[in-house]
């Protein structure tokens, strides 16, 4: 049923696309015009999809082994805010959410040293920074790729037993991101983006202590997400539209 559904859902996508691209041939909807100079403009785009932890996340026996893999899979959210300055090039500031989170019954965690009833843990974490642009925009598609610096903010929410414990770390970390979107209007266009944020950390504080780990930490994860974008404002009106009649 599940198969069928996306199956349908693909199909309705693929016709809207087709339906959309013979109406703007032949209303000539994004006429731009030849040798025109590049007029500034500021695009607001939103992503959201699955996210696939990478690297080493713990885990010293094969108990935490099992439940650190519980940590691979989660979704994620990001938020940019474009400034395309030239034809090709642009800025950036990019807003990137994780969540991940596993439980498990009778497990030795060796972060606390202990066997536990009942073990929940959570993971946030929300990388900031800015960002350089490479683009490549044509009458229907718009193209992006991006790289990014900034901190990545770690909390962890940690429930033994009955009782809750929250660490925290701040940490340096990159983020790549490439996608390809289809312009549905002027103002706005929707496609698909692959991501990935990459970092450690080597300890976490909590209330009372700060507990270092044997070895760092992966932060990293690659993403897969549905990818839409907004054109702000319109820059030069002469080249917003020409509908032929």
């Amino acid at each position: 049923m599940r198969v069928k559904f996306l199956i349908f859902c693909f199909v309705i996508i693929a016709q809207s696309i087709v339906a959309q691209d013979f109406y703007f041939s032949q209303q000539d909807y994004f006429y731009i015009p030849k040798n025109k100079k590049h007029q500034p403009y500021t695009r607001l785009a939103l992503s959201a999809g699955y996210a696939y932890r990478i690297g080493d996340i713990g885990g010293n026996d094969l108990d935490a082994e099992k439940f650190a893999e519980k940590f691979r899979q989660g979704f994620h959210l990001d938020s940019e805010l474009q400034y395309l300055f030239h034809k090709n090039w642009g800025i950036g500031l990019i807003v990137n959410h994780v969540r991940q989170s596993a439980s498990a019954e009778d497990i030795y965690i060796p972060l606390v040293r202990r066997k536990l009833n009942y073990y929940k843990e959570s993971h946030a974490l929300t990388f900031l920074g800015p960002e350089v642009l490479l683009y490549e925009e044509t009458k229907r598609w718009l193209w992006m790729f991006s790289v990014g610096t900034g901190p990545i903010f770690v909390h962890v929410k940690m429930k033994i037993n009955d009782t809750e414990q929250i660490g925290t770390s701040v940490n340096w970390g990159i983020n790549y991101g490439a996608g390809v979107q289809y312009k549905f209007s002027y103002d706005f266009a929707a496609g698909i983006k692959l991501s990935m944020t990459g970092g450690v950390t080597e300890s976490l504080r909590f209330k009372e202590q700060t507990i270092d780990f044997d070895n760092p930490i992966s932060l990293g994860n690659f993403m897969f997400s549905a990818y839409c974008s907004f054109r702000l404002n319109s820059g030069d009106s002469s080249v917003r539209r020409s509908v032929r009649k």
